[in-house]
C-alpha cells in the first residue's frame, strides 16, 4: 500500500509541475520568438506555436522522481528506484535534454543529435542496461550474445528517433506515449518491476499535464527537448518493464506497446526506398499527414491513431501474459489486424508506393512463366537466323515470328528505305491502337541509313505482348552478327563506329559477343585495306 501512495504522489506532482510550467514557458517562447512556423507541408498548423513544451515535461518528471525519496521519509522503504541504473538513467536523460533544448533554441545538425543519442545509449549499456535474452510465448528464449550491444544501441536510438518523427500533429506524440506507458505500467506491475512503475507513472503525469495545452488546437509543441527525451525513456522503460527478474525480455511487449511509432517509421523508410529518396529525408507523408489529407481534422486524426495504439498495446499484453491455451486465438486476432492495416489501411491512406509495389510483385509472379517462354522463343529464333542464307530470309523470319511474341507486326528496316508497313497496321497507328519500338542494330542513334528492328504492338490485345525491348535486346545482336558473317553491307556510319571501337552495345541481355575493333580489317577479307575517315572504304 505504501508503494501505491508513492506512485500516486509522483503522478500528482508530475502532473501539477508540468501543467503549471507550461504557461510561463509559453510566454517566454513567444517573447524570444522560439516558435514553430507553419509551412503548409510538414508543419500544417495555422499559426506559429511555441516549441518548448519538452521543458515542462522534463521538469515534471524530475521533480516527481526526485521527490520520491522524501516520501520514503514518511513511509520508510516505500520508494522504488532503478538502482543501480538510476545514475546512468539520469545522465543519459540530461544528455538528450541538453541536445534537444539546444536544437529548439539554436538548431543542431542531425549528425550531432545522432551522436548524442548514441552516447546516451552507451552510457546506459555500460551501466548494465542490456537487451540480452529475448523471450517469446509460450516459453522460447533466444540469447543475443555479442549482438547485445548493437541491438541495445539500435533499439534506444531507433525508438528515440521514431518518436521524434511522429511529433507532427497536435496531441499525437504525447497521447501515443501515454498509451504506451500505460501498457508498460501494466507489464511492470505483473512482473513486479516496481522501479519502472515509479518512472512510468511519473512520466504519464508529466505528459498529461502537457497535453492539456497540446491537444488540438495546440498552444505549445513538445519540441526536440521533449521528443528526444520521451522517446528515449519509452525505449528504456518498455524494456525494463517487460523484463523478468531472471533477465529474459518479453520481446513482444515493447514492440506492441510502441507499435505506432515503429510502424510509421518503417513505412516512411520503405516509402523513401521505393521512391529512391534518401532514407533520412523528411517528408509530409507520415500516417498522421495522410489522415489529414483524406479529410480528417487534427482531433479526429489523433483519435484514430490513439485507437490503433490502444488496440496494439492490449494485443501485446495479451500475447505476452495470456495462458498458452489462448495464445493461438490471440495470434489469429493479431494476424487479422495486421492484414487489415496492410491492405485496407495502406490503400485508404493513399500510399500508392506500396500499391504499386504490391502490383509489381504480383505481376512478376503471375508473368514469370510467360517472360521465360518469350526469352526461350527469342533464343530459338536466334538459332534460325544464324542458319539463314540471305537477308530476305532473315526479314521473313522476323516478320513471321511476330505472332509468337503476340506483336502486331515486326520487321527489319533501313532508315533510308523503310519497307512500307501493312495497311492494317498503318490504320491502327492512325487510330492510336498500335505503338512502335524502333530498336537500332549495332549502332547508337538513328542515322538516316540506320538499320533497325521495327516492332509494333497493339494496345487492345487480349493477351499482353512480350516485352518488345526485351525481345529486341536478344534479336538485334544476333542479326548484327549474322549480317557481318554474311558480308552484308552495313551503313558507313555503322562501320565507322565499329572500326573506331566506339560503344556499339545494343543491350545488356546479349548472347553474342560484342563486335571487336578492327573486325572489318582483320576478320573480313572483303574489307581488308585502308579505312578512310571520309566515310569511304578502299579495297
Amino acid at each position: 500500500m505504501s508503494i501505491v501512495v508513492v506512485v500516486v504522489v509522483a503522478f500528482l506532482v508530475a502532473y501539477v509541475t508540468s501543467s503549471a510550467a507550461v504557461p510561463p514557458i509559453t510566454r517566454l517562447a513567444v517573447t524570444r520568438k522560439l516558435l514553430d512556423f507553419p509551412d503548409g507541408h510538414r508543419h500544417g498548423h495555422a499559426r506559429p506555436v511555441p516549441r518548448l513544451g519538452g521543458v515542462a515535461v522534463f521538469a515534471g518528471l524530475v521533480v516527481a522522481v526526485a521527490g520520491a525519496p522524501l516520501v520514503s521519509l514518511i513511509l520508510p522503504g516505500s520508494a522504488p528506484t532503478l538502482t543501480p541504473l538510476a545514475g546512468a538513467f539520469v545522465l543519459a536523460s540530461l544528455i538528450l535534454f541538453a541536445i534537444g533544448l539546444a536544437d529548439d533554441l539554436r538548431g543542431v545538425p542531425p549528425l550531432l543529435k545522432l551522436l548524442g543519442q548514441t552516447a546516451a545509449a552507451l552510457v546506459l549499456y555500460h551501466a548494465g542496461f542490456k537487451i540480452d535474452v529475448l523471450g517469446f510465448p509460450p516459453s522460447y528464449e533466444m540469447s543475443l550474445g555479442w549482438l547485445s550491444l548493437p541491438v541495445t544501441v539500435l533499439w534506444l536510438v531507433g525508438v528515440s528517433n521514431a518518436f521524434n518523427l511522429i511529433d507532427g500533429l497536435d496531441g499525437l506524440a504525447g497521447g501515443v506515449a501515454v498509451i504506451a506507458l500505460l501498457a508498460i505500467t501494466a507489464a511492470s506491475v505483473i512482473l513486479g518491476n516496481l522501479g519502472v512503475l515509479l518512472y512510468s507513472v511519473a512520466l504519464i503525469g508529466a505528459l498529461l499535464g502537457f497535453l492539456r495545452y497540446n491537444f488540438p488546437p495546440a498552444r505549445i509543441f513538445l519540441g526536440d527537448s521533449g521528443s528526444l527525451v520521451v522517446g528515449f525513456l519509452l525505449a528504456v522503460l518498455s524494456v525494463k518493464g517487460a523484463t523478468r527478474h531472471g533477465g529474459s525480455l518479453y520481446a513482444l511487449m515493447p514492440i506492441f506497446a510502441l507499435s505506432y511509432l515503429l510502424l510509421d517509421t518503417g513505412l516512411a523508410m520503405m516509402r523513401r526506398w521505393l521512391r529512391g529518396d534518401p532514407l533520412s529525408r523528411a517528408d509530409g507523408r507520415h500516417i498522421h499527414h495522410q489522415l489529414l489529407n483524406i479529410g480528417l481534422n487534427p482531433r479526429r486524426a489523433a483519435l484514430v491513431v490513439y485507437a490503433q495504439a490502444i488496440a496494439a498495446a492490449a494485443l501485446g499484453l495479451c500475447a505476452t501474459f495470456v495462458p498458452p491455451a489462448l495464445l493461438v486465438a490471440v495470434g489469429m486476432v493479431g494476424v487479422v489486424l495486421l492484414m487489415f492495416m496492410m491492405v485496407y489501411g495502406v490503400r485508404r491512406l493513399e500510399y500508392h508506393e506500396f500499391v504499386e509495389a504490391q502490383a509489381s510483385v504480383a505481376s512478376v509472379v503471375r508473368k514469370a512463366r510467360s517472360v521465360i517462354q518469350d526469352k526461350i522463343n527469342a533464343r530459338d529464333m536466334v538459332k534460325v537466323i544464324r542458319s539463314a542464307a540471305t537477308i530476305e530470309e532473315v526479314e521473313a523470319i522476323v516478320e513471321d515470328s511476330a505472332m509468337t511474341f503476340r506483336f502486331a507486326h515486326m520487321q527489319l528496316c533501313h532508315g533510308s528505305a523503310e519497307k512500307r508497313l501493312p495497311e492494317h497496321i498503318v490504320a491502327r497507328l492512325k487510330a492510336s491502337s498500335v505503338w512502335q519500338l524502333q530498336y537500332p542494330i549495332a549502332q547508337r542513334g538513328f542515322a538516316p541509313d540506320a538499320l533497325f528492328l521495327n516492332i509494333c504492338c497493339g494496345t487492345d490485345a487480349s493477351r499482353r505482348p512480350a516485352g518488345a525491348e526485351r525481345v529486341a535486346q536478344i534479336l538485334a545482336p544476333a542479326i548484327a552478327a549474322w549480317a557481318m558473317t554474311r558480308r552484308m553491307d552495313f551503313p558507313v556510319e555503322v562501320r565507322r563506329e565499329i572500326e573506331l571501337g566506339h560503344d556499339v552495345e545494343v543491350g545488356h541481355d546479349v548472347e553474342m559477343p560484342l563486335i571487336p575493333p578492327g573486325f572489318f580489317r582483320e576478320e573480313m577479307p572483303l574489307y581488308q585495306g585502308t579505312y578512310d575517315r571520309e566515310q569511304t572504304l578502299r579495297p
